[in-house]
């Protein structure tokens, strides 16, 4: 990992082209690490798509997905703090945001800023990770940056072990009062081999939704078409 993660940082502060060259091998290298067999469905739209939606199961979801697009994620500022993950999230690029309703008007207008310097943004609009059985309800506090102005967006949706029960999932699945340190931990000393599917839906233009909470309420239904039927199941009723 080291040969890849020191030129990766040599050349962080050349910019994208540069930095593009050695980010996604780095990332994918890191998947690896974890114990994770991609499958991918659909195809990234990374000539049109600048604003990425996706359910949020783990800490594994940004390396996850930064192997696959150069973009730059949206996380809660608490992200920043959290050991390994966090200078993981800030070299693969990370906007770290307030969750406070108060805040959003500042870190919308952020994010709209990024979007004009032609950056692809990466959102989750659940502000929360989840069990992976499911996806939770779209905020759409902060997907109103893509709403506000002519942006294409792609919704995706991870898959963590469609085979398996939500015992096992939850050593990848990380979400609720799971400690973060036990977690890797565990994840790390593991030898078996797990298969995600990162599923790349249909693009749509922010113009052909007249607010923010219809786009939410669209991107919410595709993030949830991608799961199997068997993880459809209300996570209330577990």
């Amino acid at each position: 990992m080291l040969t890849l993660l020191l030129p990766y940082l040599t050349f962080y502060g050349f910019g994208r082209k540069a930095r593009r060259f050695f980010a996604q091998p780095f990332f994918r290298y890191c998947v690896v690490c974890a114990g994770l067999d991609v499958k991918i469905v659909g195809k990234p739209d990374i000539e049109r798509a600048n604003f990425f939606v996706s359910n949020h199961v783990s800490y594994l979801d940004i390396p996850l997905l930064a192997s696959q697009v150069d973009g730059l994620f949206v996380a809660k500022s608490a992200v920043a703090g959290w050991p390994i993950i966090g200078f993981l999230a800030k070299i693969s690029r990370t906007h770290f945001v307030s969750r406070k309703a108060v805040d959003i008007p500042q870190e919308k207008q952020k994010i709209m800023a990024q979007l004009r310097q032609g950056e692809r943004i990466f959102l989750f609009p659940e502000g929360t990770s989840g069990n992976g059985s499911n996806v939770l309800p779209f905020k759409p506090g902060l997907l109103s940056a893509a709403q506000s102005s002519k942006n294409i967006i792609q919704p995706v949706t991870l898959v963590y072990g469609a085979a398996l029960d939500q015992e096992e999932r939850d050593k990848y699945a990380w979400y609720g009062e799971m400690d973060l340190s036990t977690h890797i931990w565990s994840l790390f000393k593991r030898k078996e081999r797990l298969s995600v599917t990162v599923v790349f839906h249909e693009t749509k233009p922010s113009t052909n939704f007249d607010c923010r909470k219809h786009l939410a309420t669209w991107a919410e239904s595709s993030v949830r078409a991608g799961l199997p039927a068997p993880l459809t199941f209300d996570q209330a009723a577990e």
